[in-house]
């Protein structure tokens, strides 16, 4: 009897195997890239999109309702078998390269620190993805949009305090920087780079504008004792024009940057 197991479980063995299914779709890793893929590729081209999707509450989140959550881990990819995966900053250094080793194609995004490298990494990834027609698309959505945008000469340009709940600000050398000039403002911080709400400067100037993001995410959302709910904040800002911005539309230097310039824009052409 014992023999006869052996050999049955010895013929198991020599059984030959299922095949794998195949590789299929787009899965997306980060929060930049579920922007990309749930803005350039239909639904039933999409296998996955990030948990980052829903704390993105005006863009992914409404768009990848029903669509499978993953995880920026190798193990997680793999069991999905997406023939595609798009990152930006997702995932361990290496893994695109372990990605690439089983097969599947990894589409790296940018990071555009201007609006000419936005529409040039845009319309990179939209080829890569068979997307080419949507991205131009895009582009030319976002080129229409800064063409509407008033620019008035630097000098008389008004000033935007760019204010976010962890109390970070930013100035020139930024995309933020490019939005606020693109909308014909100049940014109210004159160091590049980015730093902390300037509550001395706030005492002495006034900005024109506050232009406030990522107040709608909870992931974001801090807690009352924030530097831009200090008093010298609300005095300095009093009468300022008051533009509030998801921060999707800023996050990732993607199409819907044109949506905050013309938020600005639209601003100040109500105040003239």
């Amino acid at each position: 009897m014992a023999a006869a197991l052996a050999m049955l479980a010895a013929l198991a063995g020599c059984q030959p195997r299922a095949p794998l299914p195949e590789r299929r779709g787009v899965a997306s890793i980060d929060y930049c890239a579920d922007q990309m893929v749930l803005g350039l590729l239909p639904r039933e081209k999409i296998r996955a999109v990030s948990f980052e999707a829903d704390s993105d509450t005006s863009f992914s989140a409404p768009r990848a309702k029903g669509i499978v959550r993953i995880r920026p881990q190798l193990e997680d990819i793999a069991r999905l078998r997406p023939a595609v995966v798009v990152r930006s900053y997702g995932g361990a250094a290496r893994l695109d390269r372990q990605l690439e080793a089983m097969g599947i194609h990894v589409v790296q995004l940018g990071f555009p620190n201007n609006f000419a490298e936005t529409r040039t990494d845009l319309l990179r990834v939209g080829t890569e993805l068979g997307a080419a027609r949507q991205a131009r698309r895009l582009a030319s959505d976002l080129e229409q949009q800064l063409a509407a945008a008033q620019r008035p000469a630097p000098a008389s340009a008004p000033s935007v305090l760019y204010v976010t709940p962890g109390d970070v600000t930013t100035g020139p050398g930024s995309m933020v920087a490019e939005i606020v000039a693109a909308a014909g403002y100049t940014t109210y911080r004159k160091q590049p780079g980015w730093g902390t709400l300037p509550l001395e400067a706030l005492v002495r100037r006034r900005p024109d504008v506050v232009m406030r993001a990522f107040f709608d995410s909870p992931r974001y959302r801090q807690d009352h004792w924030t530097a831009s709910r200090h008093p010298v904040v609300e005095r300095a800002t009093r009468g300022a024009a008051d533009v509030e911005v998801p921060g999707a539309w800023i996050s990732c230097g993607n199409w819907l940057a044109g949506h905050a310039v013309h938020a600005l824009a639209t601003t100040e052409r109500e105040q003239r």
